[in-house]
């Protein structure tokens, strides 16, 4: 079957999932050497996937693009986890009046898969098919605290560590610390790391194994998701996690309760 394989389609493929690999982007001459192909060659695959807007060039590095984000945003939505998800963050939403999101784990970043805007939206969360830094956004805590722990000093999405504000953690040892204050209280906290004035909580959604799949989260400006709210806002993002948790992977368990 081989005969009927397209070589340069082939290695478009290739190109995307090294590219979204990466996390930080991919040179032409990384391309053309990880694929073993001429750099001419190479370099016309590249111009077509930006044409078509699969990836885009910044600097000397090829990016995601974003109709990719996009098609995997288009396969999310059929996605189990998102279809059961959704109803829960908009009982989130109205429960706390903040804006709840849904997040899925890679290594170079937290893919945020669906929001659900508060009634007085402040446009401050990211929209779906952002992909937030690990370091500095609560969702992204809870991936690197609860699935790659033991994986911080080579990740992908760890080797530039950007100062976000002035309260982002940048250091990989103080980093670890946060990251055990996380494993010990089950959630994760991003306290005006990633934008001044706003905080977020995020909870992690296990799967029947008990393996950390998702993370659910609330956001909002400081004067609404204040600290003496934490605890109240805290529980019902648990409680969030655990609806989509039961619905998704225990369904006969949400029967019977």
């Amino acid at each position: 079957m081989t005969s009927y394989l397209i070589p340069n389609l082939a290695n478009a493929c290739r190109m995307m999932e090294l590219v979204a690999a990466s996390g930080s982007g991919l040179t032409l001459s990384q391309l053309e050497q990880q694929l073993q192909v001429p750099r001419t060659s190479a370099f016309r695959i590249l111009q077509t996937l930006c044409q078509q807007q699969m990836l885009y060039k910044e600097g000397k590095k090829y990016r995601v693009g974003s109709s990719l984000y996009k098609m995997g945003l288009d396969l999310l939505q059929h996605h189990h986890l998102h279809q059961l998800a959704v109803p829960v963050l908009h009982k989130l939403t109205i429960s706390t009046g903040l804006t709840s999101h849904l997040a899925l784990p890679r290594p170079d970043g937290a893919l945020i898969a669906e929001v659900c805007d508060s009634p007085n939206p402040s446009h401050l969360a990211a929209r779906p098919g952002f992909l937030a830094d690990l370091h500095c956004s609560a969702g992204g805590k809870v991936f690197l605290a609860f699935n790659y722990f033991d994986q911080l000093a080579t990740l992908p999405g760890l080797q530039h560590m950007q100062a976000r504000t002035a309260q982002s953690i940048t250091d990989l040892a103080c980093l670890r610390v946060e990251l055990q204050s996380v494993l010990g209280r089950g959630y994760a906290i991003d306290d005006q790391e990633y934008q001044a004035n706003v905080r977020c909580i995020a909870v992690p959604i296990r799967n029947a194994q008990g393996a950390v799949v998702a993370s659910v989260g609330v956001t909002g400006l400081t004067s609404i998701l204040c600290k003496q709210r934490l605890p109240e806002l805290v529980a019902a993002v648990k409680q969030a996690a655990i609806e989509i948790s039961l619905a998704c992977y225990r369904p006969a368990l949400l029967a019977n309760d």
